[in-house]
């Protein structure tokens, strides 16, 4: 099983042409670093709904000046003209644009359908139409529901609890019988954190937001007791699988292109709490943050969350490379060099 290194090794000798949606956005931008980082040619779709533009020029920036073949599209996946002209000629797609959010999946049911299923659908058909041979897209483990404490395999029974797991179930069904012989492969992502995850959203990722109220010497909410379990992953193994998934020798059509992507280790919210405050001393000495509040948990929110990751690493060969310590202090490190 080629490792992800010698995978991106090969790409020095080739130029794929990539299609990035939602590259403007947290993980996609970094996908968009990444392959510019290794010559590729790239061409991002965002509306902006959001994603921001700073995102991507960071990342272009960041990719060591290799740039040579770069398209920004200011375009919506729901015209199923424009993600045609974002799929012409392209080798792979990394679809990754989305309504990224379960509380507003609840309060705006609507624009998640269009966003996650309609969008969705036009973005694997126009790709199937115009000769894509891989189609890579971000699932989530919202499609499990309510699991057992443990490690949760991906033939585990499947009870979504919001419109936005029941959207990404239904990518996945949709890719499972729409490919057309284009490979398809669904990465259902745990708790992804990182650079340029957007702090000021509400819907964001927790690790972001704590960031803020702790920088900003503000109280961080914890919903519940504290001792829900997550399965934080850092978005450079994110990136990793994705590359892996693209890149890897699956069969076209297989139904079971389906891989959780996290770091098979459980963190509560209050373990994680801590870590955070602890990387965040450790880049300056003497803070104090705000103890946090807790707050009822919300509808929708699972219990434990934890990744059976043993399908990805046989099949993929993807190892997490990153700890939560380490990931803590490369996002910690990044969002202060964004107010400086």
């Amino acid at each position: 099983m080629p490792t992800c290194k010698e995978l991106c090794g090969n790409l020095s000798s080739r130029t794929l042409r990539w299609v990035v949606t939602g590259g403007a956005g947290f993980i996609g931008s970094h996908l968009v670093e990444s392959l510019l980082s290794l010559g590729q040619k790239v061409t991002v779709l965002d509306n902006f709904l959001s994603g921001r533009e700073s995102n991507v020029e960071e990342a272009r920036k960041l990719s060591t000046g290799r740039d040579p073949s770069f398209r920004l599209l200011k375009g919506d996946i729901r015209d199923m003209e424009q993600c045609r002209e974002a799929c012409h000629g392209a080798d792979i797609v990394l679809h990754h644009a989305a309504l990224v959010s379960v509380p507003r999946s609840f309060q705006e049911p609507h624009l998640n359908n269009s966003c996650n299923i309609t969008g969705f659908l036009n973005m694997l058909t126009a790709a199937r139409d115009e000769g894509v041979r891989s189609f890579v897209y971000a699932s989530s483990a919202a499609v499990y529901g309510h699991q057992p404490e443990g490690p949760t395999g991906e033939d585990a029974p499947l009870s979504p609890l919001s419109p936005y797991a029941v959207a990404k179930r239904t990518d996945e069904l949709y890719a499972s019988v729409l490919s057309g012989g284009m490979r398809t492969t669904g990465l259902r992502y745990m708790n992804v954190f990182g650079p340029r995850q957007d702090p000021s959203s509400p819907y964001s990722g927790v690790i972001s937001i704590w960031s803020r109220c702790l920088m900003d010497g503000e109280p961080p909410v914890i919903y519940g007791d504290g001792k829900t379990t997550r399965d934080f992953v850092y978005v450079g193994d994110v990136v990793q699988a994705n590359l892996l998934a693209a890149l890897s020798d699956l069969r076209s059509g297989d139904d079971e292109n389906i891989f959780n992507i996290g770091t098979g280790r459980p963190v509560s919210l209050e373990k994680a709490f801590l870590a955070m405050s602890g990387a965040i001393e450790s880049l300056c000495p003497g803070w104090k943050g705000k103890e946090p509040v807790h707050e009822p948990e919300r509808m929708g929110d699972i219990r434990y969350s934890l990744a059976d990751i043993s399908r990805a690493r046989e099949l993929l060969g993807y190892e997490p490379r990153y700890s939560l310590e380490e990931g803590l202090v490369l996002t910690i490190k990044s969002f202060m060099n964004s107010r400086m």
